[in-house]
């Protein structure tokens, strides 16, 4: 665990995600969580010791696996965005199966997962609530990597946790997201001089600063291009097959999760293409 301003600490040590927690004297607010039931209740129980507290709230940027599985055993009601509570209400049953499943595909030795339960968020947020005056906690809805992302500012601090919008190190998802464009202008407001903070918690990998949003980005950019001359030459979701090569170039992925990894960037693609059909585009 790592303390990265007063009051604020991140572990990045949990399975490909991150979760992080702020004590303030309204309580102790945790952001997302580690996926697997065993570390989730660790976590919680790290939290309330450095904290002296229980947790008030578990704020969850998206409604990924990675981090809605483990959510429940923090013992906190949930804030989310309101696209994270729509998607979690119109088929829980089928969301929460696929979850468990894929995170069991991953890591077969985590039976605990078998006794986790869906939480539905307590509050949704549709636009910007500051959660405590005192501490300044600011949760805001943006385009981001999924629909119902946020994220959780700090100003005073200038500290901002951007969940799966910003991942470092790693491909993104890009199958979640909306509006692969509008996630592209949010990076663009985050590197900003203007943009109140300098220090950003992504959903993967380590703490950055604004730069470090940059190769994302790009990534992102050269997706939009590649497959706008995929439509320009009339070619299908099978030529995107070619550009698998050159994608997973971008970002090492250990021998073990490749084929993991690879479907995911294939989907992206894939969604990304469907995104851009010519009849969408303004």
């Amino acid at each position: 665990m790592q303390q990265i301003a007063p009051n604020v600490y991140v572990k990045s040590f949990y399975p490909g995600v991150n979760a992080g927690f702020i004590c303030t004297a309204g309580g102790t607010v945790a952001v997302d969580a580690p996926p697997l039931p065993d570390d989730a209740r660790a976590w919680r129980e790290q939290i309330e010791r450095v904290a002296g507290a229980p947790i008030r709230w578990t704020i969850l940027t998206d409604h990924h696996p990675d981090r809605l599985l483990g959510v429940g055993w923090l013992g906190a009601p949930v804030i989310a965005g309101r696209g994270t509570l729509r998607r979690l209400q119109q088929e829980p049953e089928d969301l929460w199966r696929t979850a468990t499943g894929e995170l069991l595909q991953r890591r077969p030795d985590a039976k605990s997962l078998e006794a986790a339960r869906l939480v539905l968020p307590r509050l949704a947020v549709d636009g910007r609530m500051t959660l405590y005056d005192e501490g300044g906690i600011i949760v805001e809805s943006i385009a981001g990597a999924a629909p119902g992302s946020i994220w959780v500012r700090l100003p005073d601090r200038e500290v901002v946790f951007v969940g799966d919008t910003v991942v470092v190190g790693s491909h993104p998802f890009l199958a979640a997201s909306p509006d692969t464009r509008a996630w592209l202008k949010t990076l663009v407001e985050m590197r900003r001089a203007r943009f109140p903070a300098q220090l950003i918690v992504p959903g993967r990998g380590p703490a950055c600063d604004k730069d470090g949003t940059r190769p994302l980005s790009d990534y992102i950019q050269v997706a939009r291009r590649r497959i706008r001359s995929v439509h320009t030459a009339g070619g299908g979701r099978g030529d995107l097959i070619g550009l698998l090569v050159e994608f997973m170039a971008m970002f090492p992925v250990p021998e073990q999760e490749q084929e993991w990894v690879q479907q995911r960037v294939r989907t992206g693609l894939e969604h990304v293409y469907e995104q851009m059909r010519p009849e969408q585009e303004e």
